[in-house]
């Protein structure tokens, strides 16, 4: 080690994960690096009774290669920990020394100016291994492992952690995307010369002739763009038309044309958000996501088929934060929008969570990233996967299948089955079979959010 530094890495960490952290530091000292062992500040190793703790752990900073900063619900809060890596950030504020490693264990929001840095979770065995085997090349100056990784020599942790994700249970096992297959799109795009309008007055125009969803329309380059046939005499387009040199355009060549493709999805997408408005749901456009207000300044609740049962599901509900009394509103929002995959058209599906002051105007940012990880840091597979399914029942109208309009008398038409694929390789119990959560109802998973452990009250009606 350079006589710069005493130590390899300091710890720092609260009282109640000591048991984990000694298991780290022990293993780690365990570990050779230049005909030594690697070294760990750890403060009831390093710390004699009657020392000035603050002097001892600012001189050890000062006098470690990194310092690694245990984040869980128990560190995040508590005022030494928060010390320490508050003095290892202000070190290197910016992580271009890469001098602070975050280790996050779960269950805490990842403080602003530690999400800057890579982060090495270690909230499961799998996780730790990889995690593990990186923290060690770091200590001992190495590149990072590429491809398959050997176990680390970690002789005093249990055996089910000594195998890293490579080596997998030999398990069947099914995987549920969050895409939807396109069933049916309109072979044509049609197009003509307009005079130069803007999107606004072409919404104002469809807004006197159409009610509920509007026809989907682009324009570009003085010519509007859109699945109706403009030779029709009764499109709605038509007297918007400043000449008649229309063209008739296969969708095909639109696909493979980079430019022009990109056109197409703007097209789909604008038809997406007419159907969601149609469907009474709003558009948070800076976080690009659709949900629903209150149902009649209460909280709104949809009842659903989840497989072979029904379900009830509260999408909007009201609650009162920490102790000051201010109120907001949890949205189950949804994030969708058209994608090319492999010059396959398909629908991306993501759930999540939107909040507001009054249950319509979004709360801060800053808010919304907190609130957000604490009601999803708990979610797995079973309860994504129900989530995609609620937003497919609602985009469908609870049918087989959605069906956007696109014009009077074209529709888009999108699968509500998640693309699957099977693998070979798993974790052993924790397969999730799709036909058997289909057969499942809702409540039967880990859906929904512990209330408990966000620190909110739900506000009685």
């Amino acid at each position: 080690m350079s006589s710069d530094f005493e130590y390899d890495i300091f710890l720092c960490h609260n009282s109640l994960d000591k048991p984990w952290v000694q298991k780290l530091a022990e293993s780690i000292e365990n570990e050779d690096y230049n005909n030594r062992k690697l070294k760990v500040f750890y403060d009831d190793w390093d710390i004699i009774p009657g020392e000035n703790n603050v002097l001892k752990i600012e001189y050890a900073m000062k006098k470690s290669r990194f310092v690694g900063v245990t984040l869980s619900e128990n560190s995040i809060n508590a005022e030494w920990p928060n010390m320490e890596w508050t003095m290892a950030v202000y070190n290197d504020p910016s992580g271009r020394r890469g001098f602070v490693i975050p280790i996050w264990l779960g269950n805490c929001e990842i403080p602003s100016s530690l999400k800057i840095r890579t982060v090495l979770y270690c909230r499961n065995n799998i996780e730790y291994n990889k995690s593990y085997t990186k923290l060690l090349a770091l200590l001992r100056n190495q590149k990072l492992p590429r491809g398959q990784m050997r176990p680390s020599t970690l002789n005093s942790l249990p055996t089910e952690m000594l195998f890293p994700i490579e080596y997998a249970d030999e398990v069947e096992e099914q995987l549920a995307s969050n895409l939807l297959p396109v069933l049916k799109i309109p072979r044509h795009i049609w197009s003509g010369p307009v005079a130069s309008l803007t999107y606004r007055e072409v919404f104002d125009h469809l807004n006197r002739k159409v009610k509920g969803a509007h026809p989907t329309f682009m324009i570009k380059e003085s010519r509007i763009y859109s699945f109706c046939d403009l030779n029709d005499k009764y499109c709605i387009f038509r007297e918007l038309l400043t000449a008649e040199s229309i063209e008739k355009n296969e969708i095909t060549p639109w696909i493979n044309n980079l430019d022009k493709k990109n056109g197409l999805i703007e097209m789909l997408n604008r038809t997406l958000r007419n159907h969601c408005y149609d469907l009474g749901m709003r558009y948070d456009k800076k976080h690009e996501r659709f949900f629903f207000l209150p149902y009649g300044g209460g909280n709104r609740e949809v009842s659903w088929n989840t497989g072979t049962r029904k379900s009830t599901r509260t999408i909007v509900k009201k609650y009162q934060k920490g102790k000051d009394g201010s109120i907001f509103w949890a949205h189950q929002s949804l994030q969708a929008k058209f994608l090319l995959v492999d010059n396959e058209i398909v629908l991306q599906i993501v759930p999540g969570w939107t909040f507001t002051s009054d249950g319509e105007h979004a709360i801060s940012p800053r808010e919304i990233g907190s609130l957000s990880s604490k009601w999803t840091h708990n979610e797995y597979n079973s309860s994504v996967f129900y989530h995609i399914r609620f937003w497919c029942f609602i985009l469908s109208k609870g049918q087989e299948k959605i069906s956007m309009k696109l014009a009077h008398d074209l529709s888009l038409e999108v699968d509500i089955t998640p693309a699957v694929s099977d693998i070979s390789v798993g974790i052993e119990g924790d397969q999730l079979s799709i036909e058997k959560v289909f057969e499942v109802a809702e409540d039967d998973t880990k859906a929904d959010f512990n209330i408990d452990e966000i620190e909110n009250e739900e506000v009685e009606e």
